[in-house]
């Protein structure tokens, strides 16, 4: 689904200390934020095909495990924003990307397929560089639990 999929905040340092990655916090799924920018004059169509989104589509992405899916368009540009919530530490690109089984259902593969070649050709994964559940409950000493790695 993105041109760059890989997790680009586990792991990092702030002021020499390292975080966890505010993800990992949900107990019940992750958070995923991603960017883009339609192409010229293709706007107005594409929030049209948002507007009506084939019901095979959004059964593939309820299949995968996507529980909330979001899109901002930022003011008086093209650049818009997806915000995706799953239900568990789901692998979007594995769950959503080419060979996947979401993209074996052949309207899934068309609406991805007509997104990325008619619209804005592809998605870019943003880096989450603060998140409320985290670091406020850190600054206000909130004791927190380990993130589980049980199922």
């Amino acid at each position: 689904w993105a041109r760059n999929d890989r997790e680009t905040n586990r792991g990092r340092g702030s002021g020499g200390r390292n975080r966890q990655a505010p993800c990992a916090s949900m107990a019940s799924g992750q958070r995923h934020c991603f960017v883009t920018e339609v192409k010229e004059g293709k706007l107005e169509e594409y929030i049209r095909f948002h507007d009506n989104i084939w019901p095979e589509v959004v059964r593939g992405l309820r299949g995968v495990g996507i529980t909330k899916l979001l899109i901002f368009r930022v003011p008086e540009t093209r650049r818009l924003v997806m915000y995706i919530e799953t239900a568990g530490p789901i692998a979007l690109g594995e769950a959503t990307g080419p060979g996947s089984t979401y993209r074996l259902v052949p309207r899934c593969r068309e609406w991805e397929e007509l997104m990325d070649a008619d619209f804005h050709g592809g998605w870019t994964k943003a880096q989450e560089v603060h998140a409320s559940d985290m670091q406020w409950n850190m600054a206000l000493g909130v004791p927190m639990q380990e993130a589980s790695t049980e199922p």
